[in-house]
């Protein structure tokens, strides 16, 4: 049975997939760190870089995003002979506004990645004012089908645009698209004369990433419960799933419980193993998953597994259930760009293809695209991962002022959220006054600007909320008592 359980109540949004209990893929979202892939941008070029063809565009953010050429608008409508000979120095220039459109969140000193090919997307297509182009799904089998959209696209759009046929297409009708393409045009063109008459850096139109997100797991699972802490974004949710023609199995439902829906669904000691270096497997082996700044390095031991069968048919079997389970840690804990798992060593390239296997059937239902590359001469296999976001602990945690970088702990900001949620579970005591021992990083983090959140909190617990500083090399809280004024 498939569930998502999502937690809205507090700052800090978190939505999570559930089999038969076991989590599947968990998503976080802080406000200060929400994705801004898919935002769209009036920018401006802060500097052209001739030995990189590339400019840096400042969006308003904290850091410039970065534009290839090969991203840029006017390079895409160049002939084939000019495109070998372009250079963006001499299509863009300092000063210069422009839309972009993110491609890929910040990560570490990096910022983000741009296009200035646009990208709107419906719940049957994806419009491209620049584009140029017509595609069909890769999931449509039939080429005769492939072909006939194709033609469809070619006539509904000018020669500049591009368009794209989302596999909901494939049963739609001719009215059905145009009316929707028709309607992204619109939206374009509005987001254009809105543009004109804005001042860059300006952000012109903002993704509601969450939704999307949970929108595009039900469409691959179809078969699934929601289950929300919260009834106002229920309903939003449910109007949203219908403007993009999704219908759920079953309706969404509202969680009541005093408890953190997180809590109850034991989803949060699911998190806290996620954020572990080593994981178990049932039979005792163990998978150590080592993320660093160039990659992913995961070791596979057989630990306190020895098998009843022989030693070929042991080391199959613990590689096929760490390949299961290294699918869904990548999942889970967002790992992306280039990873080495080395396997215990196997014999044949039929066990070799056995594991592939299975790792493959692990990530079937993962939105983002993996490239296994193969085996090594060493026996280590490679893959890739497509990066859209952060890696959940990288997300999450920050420098350990002990360790001076070489382990992690939660950040300010998350223990803050943390406590959010604790206090939220404290609406029902009868208590009007609850006394917290925190450091003062972890105090600002939930106080919010001029106490803003605090004053919010107090006000939805019904309970006056006392601080008491205390001194650690981390991030740290404890609810101490809850007493009466």
């Amino acid at each position: 049975m498939n569930r998502i359980i999502v937690n809205v109540l507090g700052r800090e949004k978190r939505w999570a997939r559930l089999r038969d209990g076991i989590m599947e893929s968990l998503h976080v979202y802080q406000p200060e760190k929400e994705s801004i892939v898919g935002n769209i941008y009036l920018g401006r070029v802060d500097k052209v870089e001739k030995g990189l063809n590339a400019a840096f565009i400042n969006i308003g953010e904290d850091k410039n995003g970065f534009l290839h050429i090969d991203d840029l608008a006017e390079y895409v409508s160049l002939e084939e002979p000019e495109r070998n000979s372009a250079e963006i120095s001499k299509l863009l220039h300092q000063g210069q506004k422009l839309l972009v459109q993110v491609k890929k969140d910040p990560a570490g000193t990096k910022g983000p990645r741009l296009t200035g090919v646009i990208e709107l997307k419906g719940a049957s297509i994806v419009y491209m004012p620049q584009g140029r182009y017509v595609a069909v799904s890769k999931k449509a089998s039939d080429e005769e089908q492939k072909k006939k959209w194709r033609r469809f696209g070619s006539k509904l759009k000018e020669d500049q645009e591009g368009i794209l046929f989302r596999t909901a297409s494939l049963q739609k009708s001719n009215e059905e698209i145009t009316t929707e393409f028709m309607a992204l045009r619109k939206q374009y063109q509005n987001l254009y004369a809105s543009s004109l008459n804005r001042k860059a850096p300006f952000l012109l139109h903002g993704q509601d990433v969450m939704a999307d997100d949970i929108l595009e797991e039900v469409k691959k699972i179809k078969e699934v419960e929601i289950i929300t802490d919260d009834f106002a974004w229920k309903e939003e949710l449910q109007v949203y799933f219908q403007q993009h023609g999704v219908s759920l199995s079953s309706p969404i439902s509202h969680f009541q419980g005093h408890e953190n829906i997180f809590k109850h669904y034991r989803v949060e000691t699911q998190i806290e193993k996620a954020m572990q270096r080593v994981v178990w497997l049932e039979n005792g082996a163990t998978i150590v998953i080592e993320p660093t700044e160039a990659l992913t390095v995961i070791d596979v031991n057989t630990g306190k597994f020895t098998g009843k069968s022989g030693l070929s048919q042991t080391v199959l079997k613990t590689n096929k259930m760490a390949a299961k389970e290294i699918a869904r840690q990548l999942k889970i804990r967002n790992l992306s760009g280039i990873i080495l798992i080395d396997f215990i060593e196997m014999k044949s390239e039929q066990q070799e293809t056995e594991v592939i296997a299975a790792l493959k059937a692990g990530l079937s239902d993962d939105g983002k695209r993996t490239t296994i590359v193969g085996f090594t001469e060493l026996g280590i296999l490679q893959l890739t991962r497509k990066k859209t976001k952060p890696p959940l602990l990288e997300y999450t945690t920050c420098t350990c002022p002990s360790c001076s970088g070489q382990g992690r702990v939660l950040s300010a900001e998350s223990m803050a959220y943390r406590l959010e949620r604790e206090l939220y579970e404290l609406y029902p005591a009868d208590e009007d006054k609850v006394v917290i021992e925190a450091t003062e990083d972890v105090q600002r983090a939930f106080r919010g600007e001029n106490s803003h959140y605090l004053k919010e909190m107090e006000n939805k617990i019904h309970k006056k909320i006392e601080f008491q500083v205390v001194k650690e090399s981390k991030p740290y809280y404890k609810i101490k008592r809850l007493e009466n004024r």
